[in-house]
């Protein structure tokens, strides 16, 4: 069974009537993975709660309360998903890569704080740890050269997948970390 799809980003930001960019539902969905690691039982109403009081949704519409929504049960899904399912909710890539690389920023920047809306994180394993002193610094990501001409260089946007797949392993491994293993799991 494939875990489900994510709702279109591109429809979400046009349902937050400008209220909502690529760089702040990215970061509305690092922190729905980020509380749904810490807490797999986290509603969608917690999250929006949790939205609301960060100041990323306040008041959304119906039709992105319900995606909203939506995002919340396909990624609870796909974070349980045994194929490995789980992606990050990011601007599609013909967009420019450094609004790609801006919204990865938010999002694990919302992922982190969605970790540590559950407490402190000193339970976690070493490798857990400094995983997240990466998220750290890929949250601090900023464009190191100004636009180029010719767009994006090949490299650039190798790097930068290879980024995005290192923040979704990460992002499992927390899910591990916190979940512990399931009731019909071996312990080597």
């Amino acid at each position: 069974m494939s875990a489900p799809s994510l709702p279109d980003f591109e429809r979400t930001i046009r349902l937050g009537l400008g209220n909502l960019d690529s760089a702040v539902l990215a970061e509305c969905h690092g922190l729905l993975s980020g509380l749904l690691c810490r807490e797999t039982n986290s509603t969608a109403s917690d999250f929006k709660h949790q939205l609301a009081a960060m100041q990323l949704v306040v008041d959304p519409s119906a039709g992105l309360d319900a995606v909203l929504t939506e995002a919340h049960e396909c990624t609870a899904r796909q974070l349980d998903d045994e194929e490995f399912g789980f992606i990050l909710w990011l601007p599609d890539d013909e967009e420019p890569l450094e609004e790609r690389i801006i919204a990865l920023a938010q999002w694990c920047s919302g992922f982190l704080a969605g970790l540590a809306c559950g407490g402190q994180l000193d339970a976690l394993s070493e490798e857990a740890k400094e995983a997240i002193e990466d998220l750290q610094q890929i949250a601090r990501a900023e464009m190191t050269s100004p636009g180029q001409d010719e767009g994006d260089s090949e490299e650039d946007e190798a790097a930068f997948v290879e980024i995005v797949e290192y923040v979704r392993v990460v992002a499992l491994l927390m899910h591990e970390d916190f979940r512990g293993p399931g009731q019909h799991e071996v312990i080597h």
